[in-house]
């Protein structure tokens, strides 16, 4: 993955650790999470303290001619957005054929998962249990089990797996998702919802 430098700190990170902001027609700042929007963008690491340092510093109006509209309300709309974007993600990996949900069906299928998503509630011993044995490469707990269970058309839904070698975009597009999101939370006393 390509990097881009962080105006605030100067870091070169993965794109998937920053936030791409651009000049709206409004003349504020837009976060442009699909890094699709025309315009000259610039990079901030993904988490609130970062956002907020920022725009103390009114560094986006420097470089790109255009600030945040209220700070505060502006990470709480990030945090939607990064949500929005993970469940989306969820849905397209489990469309695919390459997310997998409910810790019975994952028992059975017998073969390794790259990535395993945990409800935060979700039992540290079963979760543990599921970890060793489909060989995970990596746990989120972004996604309730309210959330999850959306996803698969159910009420809820504790555990859930991304298949290893499905459609790749796919489950990297999802793990990518889940780890912005996770950044951003820990980063944030809001929780998107």
């Amino acid at each position: 993955m390509t990097e881009r430098t962080c105006i605030l700190s100067g870091q070169s990170l993965p794109r998937d650790q920053l936030i791409r902001f651009v000049a709206g027609p409004d003349g504020h700042a837009v976060a442009d999470l699909a890094e699709k929007l025309p315009g000259r963008g610039v990079w901030v690491e993904t988490s609130a303290k970062s956002l907020r340092k920022v725009a103390a510093k009114d560094m986006l109006r420097r470089r790109i001619g255009a600030g945040f509209r209220d700070i505060e309300a502006d990470i709480a709309q990030i945090a939607v957005m990064l949500h929005q974007r993970a469940m989306a993600s969820a849905g397209l990996a489990r469309r695919a054929g390459d997310l997998v949900g409910g810790s019975g069906k994952l028992a059975a299928e017998g073969e390794s998962f790259a990535g395993l998503l945990a409800a935060p509630g979700a039992s540290e011993r079963e979760m543990r249990r599921l970890q060793g044995r489909l060989d995970v490469d990596w746990t989120s707990r972004a996604l309730r089990a309210e959330e999850l269970g959306r996803v698969f058309g159910r009420d809820s839904l504790v555990f859930a797996a991304v298949r290893r070698g499905g459609v790749a975009k796919t489950a990297e597009n999802l793990r990518r998702e889940l780890a912005r999101l996770e950044a951003f939370s820990r980063s944030s006393s809001c929780q998107a919802g």
